[in-house]
């Protein structure tokens, strides 16, 4: 499908750049992941806005906003230079949002990969975690198996009203391995990663397009029909120093937009 092939072109990339910062902590990747960016959004509003009018709004409130200061104690012309500066703040509000739309798309693409990174982190050896199989079909009819690596140290519970079967999986060492779904139509397989650094870890393998494009781009479609996605519960990651660690994003977005604003005046641009 057109969405699994285009995840896989974003994967490689994302793995790719997670193994540049193999021997660092994951939160160096991703300071050094939020200034690049914050360079490619100085490019997109360069390419994609009008320059000189957003200068021009840009101006028009300074000069508004010191009007206001000049002639405080002169109602008419405060009234006017708070209407004019409402007015100009309205225009520059326009001339960003084009930028701000091209923007918003590949971030919002871009999430599931890089949580998939920063987000997420691999099991330990001997950590345990659920594997959630979402399907239309009886727990009694589904068998989880796992290859060396994985151990499957459960008996199935299933949650009728949910359509989830439930297994408990230990990771045995490091590396890569997989746990297989046999139902009565076919297998289905989830890759498990186990280790230490930041890995490119897929959570869900999901049957939805839409999940697959914005949420769970790791892996590609099941190939059994009654299977609506098979999913691994990878712990969480917070990143950040120490007494500062938050969820990825909140560093992400502060860090990329103030590397933006930063180096605006080097790329040329107004912000």
């Amino acid at each position: 499908m057109l969405v699994d092939g285009f995840n896989a072109t974003v994967r490689a990339a994302v793995s790719a750049y997670a193994t540049v910062f193999a021997g660092w902590s994951p939160f160096a990747g991703l300071l050094a992941l939020s200034v690049l960016i914050g360079a490619g959004m100085l490019w997109v509003v360069a390419k994609t806005s009008n320059q000189r009018a957003i200068g021009q709004a840009k101006r028009r409130m300074q000069a508004h906003l010191l009007e206001m200061r000049v002639f405080s104690d002169e109602p008419r012309i405060l009234l006017r230079a708070q209407r004019d500066m409402l007015v100009a703040n309205a225009k520059y509000v326009g001339h960003m949002l084009r930028p701000a739309l091209f923007l918003t798309l590949p971030m919002v693409i871009l999430y599931g990969h890089f949580d998939s990174v920063y987000g997420r982190r691999p099991l330990s050896v001997g950590e345990t975690a659920l594997v959630v199989a979402h399907a239309a079909l009886p727990g009694s009819e589904l068998t989880l198996t796992a290859s060396d690596g994985v151990d499957v140290d459960s008996a199935s519970v299933t949650a009728v009203a949910e359509g989830r079967t439930y297994w408990r999986v230990r990771a045995t060492r490091p590396g890569m391995a997989e746990v297989q779904l046999q139902t009565p139509t076919g297998t289905v397989t989830k890759r498990v990663v186990s280790g230490e650094g930041a890995s490119y870890v897929s959570a869900r393998r999901s049957a939805s397009w839409w999940r697959r494009l914005l949420l769970d781009p790791g892996e590609t479609r099941p190939e059994v029909a009654s299977i609506g996605g098979l999913e691994l519960e990878y712990p969480s990651r917070q990143m950040g120093p120490p007494g500062w660690e938050t969820h990825w994003a909140i560093w992400f977005l502060g860090v990329s937009i103030l590397a933006a604003f930063l180096l605006k005046g080097r790329f040329g641009v107004v912000l």
